[in-house]
């Protein structure tokens, strides 16, 4: 991986040998990604993180385009994730619930070049035998080993999904960028930036027969999925903590 993904402090390839005593005791602590103000959302998860996060654009290093949730409006600021590490929203993102394990792929995007990961950082991991194992006694995969693996599965087959359709929103060029002027009660001013969203006017610009293409792949819904999760920039802004001027 070019970049050490989000909250991942030692990603090792999952391996039946090294492994084999590891157990793993789950916790509802989101201590992990506290200090998170964005999270990668695939579009399969739109509808029901539209209702409560902010969903806008971000790109990467190369260019690349994806979307995110906002769960604060300053650096390190998770206004989700409590004092006590729980998630304060409904629904809580699927990167955040395949936490400790992921895929790796070094240079393929090809299913048979992913590997199962853990990270080794996580605190839940132990010999000590707390919890659950992730290899049975015959070194095949426990039941919440398979559980987590046909959800890293699942995962990377919708991220596949969000990729096509980001990269529709840049080839129809319905992308802007955007920033918003936040003003707290104390008076105190800030923006944040650094991200895209669909422009309404070159939307309606769109030729009929591209409008109709996304109506029928569905893409239209998940588009207005976006605009409409904008009025939750507003519920951010009530979360934020008051600062003295």
């Amino acid at each position: 991986m070019s970049m050490q993904p989000l909250f991942y402090k030692k990603i090792v390839p999952l391996n039946r040998e090294r492994h084999k005593d590891l157990y793993i005791e789950p916790t509802d602590s989101f201590a992990f990604a506290s200090q998170s103000n964005s999270l990668y959302i695939a579009a399969v998860e739109f509808p029901r993180a539209m209702v409560e996060y902010p969903i806008v654009f971000g790109t990467d290093g190369d260019g690349v385009v994806f979307p995110v949730v906002l769960l604060g409006l300053k650096n390190k600021q998770n206004l989700f994730v409590d004092k006590k590490g729980k998630w304060k929203a409904e629904y809580i993102p699927a990167y955040t619930r395949r936490y400790p394990f992921i895929l790796a792929s070094s240079n393929s995007n090809d299913e048979e070049q992913l590997t199962v990961c853990i990270d080794e950082g996580y605190p839940g991991f132990n010999t000590a035998k707390e919890g659950q194992p992730l290899f049975d006694d015959q070194g095949e995969q426990s039941p919440i080993l398979k559980q987590a693996v046909d959800f890293l599965r699942d995962y990377q087959n919708q991220t596949r999904l969000t990729t096509e359709f980001c990269n529709d929103l840049v080839q129809l060029g319905l992308l802007e960028p955007v920033q918003a002027n936040i003003e707290m009660k104390s008076g105190n001013k800030f923006a944040i930036g650094g991200f895209q969203c669909v422009s309404r006017e070159k939307l309606k610009a769109l030729a009929p027969e591209k409008l109709q293409g996304l109506v029928q792949s569905g893409k239209m819904e998940l588009i207005y999925a976006h605009l409409l999760s904008l009025n939750n920039i507003q519920s951010l802004m009530q979360k934020m903590p008051e600062e003295k001027k």
